[in-house]
């Protein structure tokens, strides 16, 4: 677990109890840390937020003439050490290296787009890389490109789904997996299904368990939808895992052997379902499926659904490479205004809200980058690397300082 000074500084503050003028409040509970955050005063003043460029500073793929630049149904690309980007190819089953200007070095050769192609890389050392692929099995490959080890993946076991979900890599290597529970079909009405969080070595062996948690709401009849239901989400940091049930602005960090270690909470409200959104999605749906297959049924599945009556707080949790945690706010539409993201400091301090580009699909978040895939009008595909600007450090402020204008 990463501890900056300036975390470390806040901690010391916080242990008292009382609420500090950045609005964080850290409590201690049955052994378990509780950190509270007032929405509306983010440690961030106006001149420290930090903001994501406009334009990108590498782009790889989609140049026309170059077929090393070819991406398709690009799944993860992850800087390396060296400045460059390694991008899992689903579509064409290949890891493509690309160095720090975008430039194409080597294409590896993982296995068939349909059955076996990469979902996942990572970099293990500054002369391996960690592939995760569609038929079960992690490799590992060398700087040339040569396979120097494989292994299937241990099955999850105990009546959970097969093909559990790559979730992340912890810093000794080891990967985070999500296999769900069955769907029970004894059950009525609306419920959340439970998925187990497991710990797999590179070369496939199941580890160990952190537990099961809530994973998607449900209705469980097999008639309908549960409708803007809620999500679990997960995300490996150094040894932790920070996992958030979606449903409430609220995520805790779980430790190896699955205790909760600390929970971080922040007062947003949730919104509530309105019924212009609940006709906004009935209409949303009927055009997806207009001319298909689906269309003669739809009207019956929607009206057999069930609608929430709030949305979800949050639906996707991301640990940045210094350990803060980037936590992306509920959007069921988007009308181009952009993602929003919630980023706290590794001890769960609120620090304020970032936006990125609705269409940007993040697949890493560095100290000074965005890294994600984008695809144009067309379906051409490219990964891009934005700046991320930080104008001045959040630091820590003890009750009763005086606090800026602009806060």
């Amino acid at each position: 677990m990463r501890m900056p000074l300036v975390a470390f500084a806040l901690l010391l503050i916080a242990c008292s109890g009382e609420t500090s003028r950045s609005g964080t409040t850290v409590s201690d509970s049955a052994g378990i840390r509780i950190v509270s955050n007032d929405y509306t005063r983010p440690g961030w003043s106006r001149a420290e937020r930090w903001t994501l460029a406009a334009n990108p500073t590498i782009q790889v793929g989609n140049v026309i003439g170059d077929p090393t630049q070819k991406l398709y149904r690009v799944a993860q690309s992850r800087r390396l050490q060296n400045g460059g980007v390694a991008v899992a190819n689903t579509g064409l089953g290949d890891v493509r290296l690309y160095d720090a200007s975008g430039y194409h070095i080597r294409t590896i050769d993982v296995g068939d787009p349909v059955t076996a192609g990469p979902l996942r890389v990572y970099e293990l050392a500054a002369d391996s890389l960690l592939v995760y692929q569609s038929d079960g099995s992690l490799s590992v490959f060398d700087t040339l490109g040569q396979r120097v080890a494989t292994a299937a993946l241990a099955s999850p076991g105990n009546g959970l789904e097969p093909s559990p979900e790559p979730l992340g890599v912890f810093e000794d290597g080891t990967m985070l997996f999500r296999a769900r529970h069955p769907r029970d079909s004894t059950a009525s009405g609306v419920g959340r299904r439970k998925a187990r969080l497991l710990r797999h070595g590179k070369d496939g062996e199941l580890l160990g368990s952190l537990g099961d948690f809530d994973h998607d709401a449900v209705l469980f009849e097999d008639r309908g939808g549960y409708i803007f239901g809620p999500t679990g989400v997960a995300a490996a940091s150094d040894s932790t895992v920070w996992y958030g049930s979606g449903d409430r602005y609220e995520f805790r960090e779980i430790a190896p052997d699955g205790r909760t270690m600390r929970i971080v909470r922040l007062d947003s409200p949730g919104n509530k379902v309105l019924q212009a959104d609940i006709s906004s999605y009935r209409q949303a749906v009927t055009n997806k499926v207009r001319l298909t297959s689906r269309e003669s049924t739809m009207e019956t599945t929607l009206e057999a659904s069930t609608f929430a009556d709030t949305f979800p707080a949050l639906d996707r949790i991301i640990v940045d490479d210094i350990g803060d945690l980037w936590v992306r706010n509920y959007k069921w539409f988007d009308l181009g205004s952009g993602k929003g993201w919630t980023v706290f400091d590794p001890e769960g301090r609120y620090l304020g809200e970032v936006s990125t580009p609705s269409t940007l699909e993040i697949h890493q978040i560095g100290a000074n980058f965005v890294l994600g895939r984008m695809a144009d009008g067309r379906g051409h595909e490219a990964v891009y690397i934005f700046t991320l600007d930080k104008p001045g450090p959040a630091t820590p402020r003890v009750a009763g300082e005086e606090v800026p204008a602009d806060r």
